[in-house]
């Protein structure tokens, strides 16, 4: 019996392009909303009198916040992963089960990341050499920041257990809801008040806590399949606990990992000095831009992989990683093929400072012309997460970092005239080797290989 709402459209339409088109544009917009937000902040902050030091403190910290925001979305793949799996195995009580626990410890997460996180970041930053503005500036940005953690921990379990279902359109318009909120706040609070990076921090964080309210209403209240109760809230099966965090583990070392390489990516853009650290800023705002429809197709690519493992459809499952390899591969060319061309003029405007505007057009020629790896990149992790997966992400994203980027950029620094430019190539050359790495793990997926199987070791 076919299966209402979205999971018909993951388990049994025909069209495997329009299926994921349909599924997909919703969690683009969102994205895209989300990247268009960052420009904003970007834009705003670009015109305060110290435009250079601002946007430096916010390329100095986000790492930082991804580190503890990795637990997050370790735990958001771990639930899609799992939840998509048991309900393509039609088994709605045990994902109901495992939604419950996914909420449990994303509060219990998010509590203690916001605290620890206001607590540790004087410390931190000082320690990755910011000083004057820069370091005032960093500060007040992740303090404010860190006060979003809980709900933002809320809000990616409520993303989870929609996306496990199929459905990629609620989740939208909160995500949606929260960002013009942040962007009309950014502009009042940075523009108007004169509150800098402060304000935009603290856009952010009333934007996360105005949709957290419904986020709560379809968990707990709305009649629906996954409508949690009290009794999921209890965390007495262990052994389900344990299979959860398992599988979140891998994800979230590997983000965690990964930010904390680009912290020190950072510490080392920073000794080139706050222009260039500037620069980088402004160009990852635009690559994140032409990355949101790779982003959200990859999304969609592990819950549609989850859920045919599950049902037994393994075909199908294969037959989805490559449509949407197909389809990240053409927007990405596209896409870049559109902004080469006009990457000044789009830089022009999210900064006033000369220096920075040549140091990111510099910068901007080398992620365009590899931006289709990183569309390899995002569709073998979300095979790789779907079908549960998660240590062969956490080996990708580990390696591109740790083996590959950060040693080939302290070469160049230390022996080579190479400058600046030496950090792009390589950013872009480590791109290159792990998209190698990435098929020849793609290989070892064993796509018959369900954790809805009902045994109690978890064997991928």
């Amino acid at each position: 019996m076919k299966k209402k709402d979205n999971t018909q459209l993951l388990l049994y339409e025909p069209n495997v392009y329009k299926s994921f088109i349909i599924l997909a544009l919703p969690v683009f917009g969102a994205n895209f909303m989300k990247a268009f937000n960052d420009l904003v902040d970007t834009f705003f902050i670009g015109q305060m009198q110290n435009s250079v030091a601002a946007q430096a403190s916010i390329a100095l910290t986000w790492p930082i916040i991804n580190i503890f925001v990795s637990f997050q979305i370790g735990l958001s793949i771990a639930g899609v992963a799992v939840i998509s799996q048991f309900l393509g195995a039609e088994k709605d009580d045990e994902a109901r089960e495992y939604a419950g626990i996914l909420f449990v410890l994303s509060v219990v997460l998010g509590i203690a990341i916001n605290i620890i996180l206001f607590l540790i970041c004087p410390s931190v930053i000082r320690g990755m050499g910011a000083t004057d503005m820069v370091y005032e500036y960093s500060v007040q940005y992740v303090r404010i920041r860190s006060m979003e953690m809980l709900f933002a921990f809320i809000f990616a379990c409520f993303q989870a257990v929609r996306q496990s279902q199929g459905d990629t359109v609620t989740p939208v318009i909160l995500q949606v809801t929260a960002v013009m909120i942040n962007i009309v706040l950014t502009g009042i609070f940075v523009k108007i008040l004169g509150l800098g990076v402060f304000g935009a921090g603290l856009a952010t964080v009333i934007g996360q806590i105005v949709i957290c309210p419904a986020c709560l209403y379809y968990l707990f209240i709305r009649k629906e399949n996954l409508k949690l109760r009290r009794k999921n809230l209890k965390l007495k099966n262990w052994d389900k606990v344990k299979k959860l965090t398992f599988i979140a583990t891998p994800s979230a070392a590997s983000q965690a990992l990964s930010s904390f390489g680009f912290l020190i990516l950072n510490t080392l853009i920073l000794d080139y000095g706050a222009v260039v650290t500037a620069a980088f800023s402004v160009g990852n705002k635009i690559s994140n831009m032409l990355l949101m429809p790779v982003l959200a197709i990859g999304s969609v690519l592990a819950a549609y992989v989850g859920q045919n493992i599950g049902a037994g459809n393994i075909k199908r499952a294969k037959q989805a990683y490559k449509v949407s390899r197909n389809l990240s591969l053409w927007i990405s060319i596209i896409g870049s093929l559109i902004i080469f061309p006009l990457r000044q003029e789009v830089i022009a405007l999210l900064t006033n400072d000369a220096n920075t505007q040549r140091e990111a057009i510099n910068y901007m020629i080398w992620v365009l012309v590899t931006m289709p790896l990183m569309a390899m990149f995002q569709n073998y992790v979300g095979v790789f997460n779907g079908s549960g997966n998660t240590k062969y992400s956490f080996i990708m994203e580990t390696a591109r970092l740790w083996v590959v980027r950060l040693p080939m950029i302290l070469l160049l620094k230390n022996f080579t005239n190479f400058g600046s430019d030496g950090i792009w190539f390589a950013m872009n050359a480590s791109n290159l080797i792990i998209i190698i790495l990435g098929a020849i793990l793609l290989r070892r997926v064993d796509f018959s290989a369900s954790i809805s199987s009902g045994k109690e070791e978890i064997t991928l």
